[in-house]
């Protein structure tokens, strides 16, 4: 069954009452248009075609702070050409608070088998301590797909 709100359904009224004014102003915030595009592309391949032959090439950065309907979009986007970069680091997603999932990246293999991955690990901007204690704390992650990071 329903579990009952801790706050007694406070927080639903208040995200109904937003989504009411939302409609009523015929406005959209940024998870709607993620949403709605998302539907508008399963709903109406036709549509999703024509942006598949715009969007022939496609990089996306930040990669490891996507959410699921943006690695949708992507799967969805990507399909026809598999013209792919996606550039991210999967020891610094830090979105989780806002529905980033790192799996995103740590499964890209799976999602797109052609990818060629290539690991950027020498560092420019710290120390061989720095980078050594880092790498240290690092390791304990237990999802990550794993760099030896260096520096000269």
């Amino acid at each position: 069954g329903d579990v009952p709100a801790a706050d007694g359904g406070f927080a639903l009224r208040v995200f109904e009452e937003y989504q009411r004014r939302l409609r009523a102003c015929d406005a959209a915030d940024f998870d709607d248009l993620l949403l709605l595009n998302l539907w508008l592309f399963a709903a109406h391949p036709d549509v999703l075609d024509k942006y598949q032959r715009i969007f022939r090439y496609i990089l996306v950065d930040e990669y490891q702070d996507t959410n699921h309907v943006q690695h949708q979009w992507l799967l969805l986007l990507a399909r026809q050409h598999g013209n792919l970069c996606c550039v991210g680091d999967d020891d610094q997603s830090i979105y989780r608070f806002r529905g980033a999932d790192v799996r995103n990246i740590l499964n890209m293999r799976q999602d797109f088998p052609a990818a060629k991955v290539v690991r950027l690990e020498q560092n420019y901007r710290s120390t061989g301590h720095i980078i050594g204690a880092a790498t240290g704390l690092i390791a304990h992650n237990a999802s990550r797909l794993g760099k030896q990071l260096w520096t000269d």
